[in-house]
């Protein structure tokens, strides 16, 4: 059996723009189209939401957290002044204060002198006179010699209860003839196996020809006691009158022999000293 020869198609542009016109094809087009249009159409400008309103849309900056204000520091109050009883008035004596006037160990004329007291007027001197009486030694290490109103002068512009006091022992002497103070520096030690006790308040200064019984001690009591091997400073004041010379010269300091043990011992101490 020959194939049949079946004619070409022939292409009709009406014949396909009709089937297209026909209700099958026209709706479901007409239904795209719509929907194509109205997106265009209905699509929100950049300035315009879905439901057609204007909304300006701008950069939210994030508002800075209001720090708390810092409070101005409040004034420290001062601490009220204590309140202490009246007090009699204290005298400025050369940068220093002095012990009331009111003190009964005082003698208020010193308050009124001048305190300007000069220059230097001192003779001071270094010395190594000793003696020994049963293991108990004293030792002179050092002299200084003032004018009585000089040195007075200087006790009283520093001022303290233990400087007017002494300046007031000074002053009575001064009132009896005395011209010179002298300070000794003694060690007093003990080498003996047994305390020993040392009674300096009966001291005695012999200068030009006379002699003076100490006026105090510093650094110590005037009866010192020292244990076995105990050694101790002291410094003793006496008081002298010298009216052919500004200088006291040679003085020679006689001091009992001490306590051994309680014990008195015989003998004294006779330190002289080579003063100018």
């Amino acid at each position: 059996m020959e194939p049949r020869n079946r004619p070409a198609p022939v292409f009709d542009p009406n014949a396909y723009l009709g089937r297209l016109l026909r209700p099958g094809y026209l709706l479901p087009a007409a239904v795209v189209i719509g929907a194509l249009l109205l997106a265009v159409v209905v699509q929100p400008g950049p300035h315009q939401t879905s439901a057609g309103s204007d909304v300006r849309v701008e950069a939210v900056r994030p508002s800075p957290t209001p720090s708390p204000a810092t409070p101005p520091p409040s004034p420290t109050p001062e601490p009220p002044a204590p309140a202490t009883p009246e007090a009699a008035p204290e005298t400025a004596v050369a940068g220093a204060r002095s012990t009331p006037a009111s003190s009964p160990t005082v003698d208020p004329a010193l308050l009124d002198q001048p305190t300007q007291c000069g220059t230097l007027r001192e003779t001071a001197v270094a010395l190594s006179v000793e003696q020994a009486i049963s293991g108990i030694s004293v030792r002179a290490t050092r002299a200084a010699v003032y004018p009585i109103d000089y040195f007075t002068c200087i006790l009283v512009a520093a001022g303290g209860s233990e400087s007017l006091q002494l300046a007031t022992a000074l002053r009575k002497q001064e009132t009896a003839g005395m011209t010179h103070v002298v300070l000794i520096d003694l060690w007093v030690a003990n080498g003996s196996k047994l305390f020993g006790q040392l009674n300096l308040r009966t001291a005695v200064i012999a200068a030009a020809g006379q002699s003076y019984p100490a006026v105090a001690t510093l650094g110590a009591r005037s009866e010192l006691v020292l244990g076995s091997g105990q050694g101790r400073n002291v410094t003793l004041v006496g008081a002298a009158r010298n009216t052919l010379t500004e200088y006291l010269g040679p003085v020679t300091l006689v001091i009992d022999a001490p306590l051994a043990g309680g014990t008195p011992v015989a003998g004294k101490y006779q330190l002289f000293l080579p003063i100018p």
